[in-house]
């Protein structure tokens, strides 16, 4: 076989396997189909004073999402733990200003993303070593945040749609190498009178 007419199934092959590793092995998402709640971020927020301490609100009322560790992760702490480490514990710290963000619910397998739904829609929320804490906010906590910050942040917000559907990227791609084999295969035959 010619390597230059093989060159382009090794590259879409090759990336396949870097994706897959990645999203297997570096991905918070699950392996097994399942869905997730999700926060985007949508915009940085200035948060009127007539709403109060949202931190403590937000933390008081929102709905608490745990960061998932990274199967390296998990992987790391078990080590860790073996070797009678002690285990970082994921706190508040570096915890973020409030932001506007959408709650959606993601739906993954083999940790890709291939689709999404609304959940709570906009939300206010806050993330730190320990996760996500969002709450939704009612039309007056709306009305006084587009106060603050001069514009409709809903309306200027586009959810990142893209981020949720990757997933069906690599099908196109198995779908491609797939279509690149079979041709490498009907050539292979061709040059070899086999038909």
């Amino acid at each position: 076989m010619n390597l230059k007419k093989d060159l382009p199934f090794k590259l879409v092959v090759g990336a396949l396997a870097l994706v897959l590793a990645w999203s297997l092995l570096l991905s918070d998402r699950y392996w097994f189909l399942t869905d997730r709640p999700v926060v985007d971020e949508l915009a940085a927020v200035k948060v009127p004073p007539e709403l109060g301490d949202m931190i403590s609100a937000i933390d008081d009322y929102g709905v608490h999402i745990q960061r998932q560790p990274s199967k390296v992760e998990l992987y790391i702490a078990i080590k860790r733990s073996q070797l009678g480490l002690e285990q970082p514990v994921p706190s508040y710290a570096h915890m973020s200003d409030p932001k506007l963000g959408y709650s959606v619910r993601e739906m993954t397998f083999l940790g890709m993303p291939f689709w999404y739904a609304p959940e709570y829609g906009h939300v206010l929320f806050f993330s730190s070593d320990w996760g996500v804490v969002a709450a939704p906010l009612n039309d007056r906590g709306h009305a006084a945040l587009n106060k603050a910050n001069g514009r409709d942040l809903r309306a200027t917000s586009m959810v990142p749609w893209w981020q949720h559907l990757w997933g069906w990227l690599f099908l196109a791609g198995l779908a491609l190498a797939i279509w690149l084999w079979h041709r490498r295969v009907v050539r292979w035959r061709e040059e070899n009178g086999i038909i």
